[in-house]
């Protein structure tokens, strides 16, 4: 399949590879499916989450655990149930990076991750009752 988007033009996505959010992602609810996209070897842990129901729209996520020392997720049954999540070994963990004019404000939310069942290709971003985790981590003051 091809998509035209904004920030890369025309790219062709293989259909196997394509995360399917039955419940969309807070504020783009109505947004279903996305490709997870690499952002190259200088970028070895960032990369886009490519609408592809929306093509103009798309997040950068990065990995959690490499940024925050100590990082853990829990994910309730409900959760588990709705992405066919039956081992650890087929999560893959992202948080959403927001990127403000100016670069010294560049952060995560650390308090929301996008979990994805990688071998069913099913994702949700959920929210963690952590109180300690912030909903802005801010990478370069960090």
């Amino acid at each position: 399949m091809h998509i035209d988007t904004e920030q890369f033009g025309r790219i062709e996505i293989n259909e196997d590879d394509v995360i399917t959010f039955p419940e969309g992602i807070p504020g783009f609810e109505e947004l279903q499916r996305f490709a997870l996209l690499s952002m190259g070897e200088e970028f070895v842990n960032f990369f886009w989450l490519q609408s592809i129901d929306r093509p103009e729209v798309c997040f950068v996520v990065t990995d959690p655990f490499v940024i925050y020392n100590g990082y853990e997720v829990k994910i309730e049954d409900d959760d588990l149930e709705l992405l066919g999540i039956a081992s650890p070994k087929t999560v893959l963990t992202l948080v959403i990076v927001v990127i403000p004019e100016n670069p010294e404000d560049i952060r995560v939310n650390l308090k929301a991750p996008v979990v994805i069942n990688i071998e069913r290709n099913l994702g949700k971003q959920v929210l963690q009752q952590d109180e300690s985790l912030p909903i802005r981590y801010f990478l370069n003051r960090s």
